[in-house]
C-alpha cells in the first residue's frame, strides 16, 4: 500500500491517465449497448408494422386501476417483462402468436379517487393468435382474470 501511495505521489499524472482510460472504456460500453438497443427497437418496430405482433389489451372490471409488473412466460420458468405498446389510454402489450402465462399485479380502486390498493401477484393463461387482438380482463371484486375477444366498445367503458 505504501508503494502505491508513493508511486502516485511521485507521478500524479497517472490518476489523470487512469481516469481517462476508464472514461473511454465506459463510453465504448455505452455505445455498444445503445447500438444493441437501436437494433432491437428497429426489429420490434418492423414486426409491429408487419403485423407479426398481436396486441393484448388490459382491462379492469368493476373498478378502476392500472396493471404493473407485467411479465410473460412461454414455458412457465423464464419470465420476461412485457413490452407495452405506445397506447396510453387503452394499455396493451405486444406478443407474438403462441401460448403464454402472464404474471401481473394491480393497483385498483372501486370508485374514482386518489386512494388505491395494491393487489398481489396474479397469473393467467393467454392464447395469442396471429393478427387477432385480445383482452385480458381482471375482475376487481372476485380477483379473477380471463381472456376475451377484442371489441372496440370494451375499451371505451
Amino acid at each position: 500500500m505504501k508503494e502505491i501511495t508513493s508511486f502516485v505521489y511521485d507521478n500524479p499524472w497517472i490518476i489523470f491517465v487512469v481516469m481517462t482510460i476508464m472514461f473511454y472504456v465506459s463510453i465504448g460500453c455505452l455505445a455498444y449497448r445503445q447500438s444493441k438497443r437501436k437494433k432491437a427497437f428497429k426489429m420490434i418496430k418492423s414486426m409491429r408494422n408487419n403485423n407479426e405482433l398481436s396486441k393484448v389489451y388490459l382491462r379492469i372490471d368493476n373498478g378502476y386501476g392500472d396493471f404493473y409488473d407485467v411479465a410473460v412466460s412461454s414455458d412457465g420458468e423464464t419470465w420476461h417483462k412485457a413490452l407495452f405498446s405506445e397506447e396510453v389510454v387503452a394499455p396493451s402489450i405486444l406478443l407474438s402468436p403462441g401460448q403464454y402465462t402472464m404474471k401481473f399485479s394491480v393497483k385498483s380502486r372501486s370508485v374514482v379517487s386518489a386512494y388505491h390498493s395494491k393487489k398481489g401477484v396474479f397469473y393467467t393463461e393467454v392464447t395469442v393468435e396471429p393478427f387477432v387482438d385480445t383482452i385480458i380482463v381482471f375482475d376487481n371484486d372476485t380477483l379473477d382474470s380471463w381472456q376475451e375477444d377484442y371489441k372496440e366498445e370494451y375499451l371505451n367503458e
